[in-house]
């Protein structure tokens, strides 16, 4: 049994690693005779749950203050499912979880993931945090000095919402007892974002990718994440070479074409693999036969 959980790159530093450790020893009993996919969402749920990360409770808003959330998740026998542009949902990787189990569907998008997670039972819920008003504002002031005169319009409606009223991306990789293997990402978005828009993590091979020979979960600029289909080849590399070897090519890449991202993952032989090009990537991490979990920042 191996789980290795993230909770985003890090401008400065990390006061949540005591969330990351915590994640790592709820996943590690939720897999307990069960499957990977169960220390997934144990451990993402966790991590949404902490108002100092961006996903779930404390998420970055878009530029008019609401928060849209997007999550996935996949299993080694490619299964998968996620949800973009939620709103009001405590637990977007639970969502995304029944995308992948009760439809025929892989993504879920804006009005049509709350009907679904509605339909489901799931009890809506308030993710603002002072992180997200703090956030929030930063935001503004950032598009202020954007030239694109869209973001006058974006501007304009914030300025009326005012007057009413971090860390990033986190993710999950697990190997379970009999060898199956899972990954899972969850985010709040960025810092000066459109309402709409869709990073990488719910989307299958770019921040979110499981397969027969490794799992993966990645952070950081999303767009290029996905240009570059980054997490679908780091876990295919893992059918010829360890964890951290595949995760160095990736890095490479990532360091060739200036993209600022983290990633972890997992091997089917159970090795681990970690790197960041840009920024710190904060994780911890359990195996079998070690006592307690272990924090570690990635530079």
């Amino acid at each position: 049994m191996v789980i290795v959980v993230h909770g985003g790159l890090a401008e400065e530093e990390f006061l949540a690693s005591d969330a990351l450790l915590r994640a790592c020893e709820v996943a590690t009993e939720a897999m307990k005779g069960k499957e990977a996919i169960e220390g997934v969402e144990s451990a993402v749920k966790v991590l949404e749950d902490d108002p100092r990360l961006n996903a779930g409770t404390g998420s970055f808003p878009n530029l008019l203050g609401e928060i849209e959330m997007s999550a996935g998740v996949m299993k080694d026998d490619y299964s998968c499912g996620g949800v973009a542009a939620i709103k009001n949902i405590k637990n977007p990787i639970s969502v995304a979880r029944a995308v992948m189990e009760q439809t025929r569907h892989i993504l879920l998008v804006g009005e049509g993931a709350n009907l679904f997670a509605h339909l489901l039972g799931f009890e809506p819920y308030d993710p603002r945090a002072e992180l997200t008003i703090k956030t929030w504002k930063e935001s503004l002031h950032k598009a202020e000095e954007e030239k694109r005169p869209i973001y006058r319009y974006y501007l304009e409606k914030a300025q009326e919402k005012l007057q009413e009223t971090h860390w990033g991306t986190v993710g999950a990789v697990t190997k379970d007892e009999k060898g199956g293997l899972a990954a899972g990402t969850s985010t709040g978005g960025v810092k000066v974002q459109l309402p709409g828009r869709v990073g990488d993590s719910p989307i299958v091979g770019c921040g979110t990718f499981a397969c027969p020979w490794g799992a993966v979960s990645m952070t950081g600029e999303g767009e290029e994440i996905m240009r570059w289909g980054m997490a679908r080849r780091i876990g295919e590399w893992m059918e010829e070479v360890s964890a951290q070897e595949a995760v160095n090519r990736g890095m490479e890449i990532a360091l060739e074409k200036k993209i600022l991202c983290g990633v972890i993952a997992i091997s089917k032989r159970g090795e681990i693999g970690w790197g960041a090009n840009g920024g710190m990537l904060p994780l911890a991490y359990w195996k079998k036969g070690m006592e307690k979990p272990l924090f570690t920042l990635v530079d």
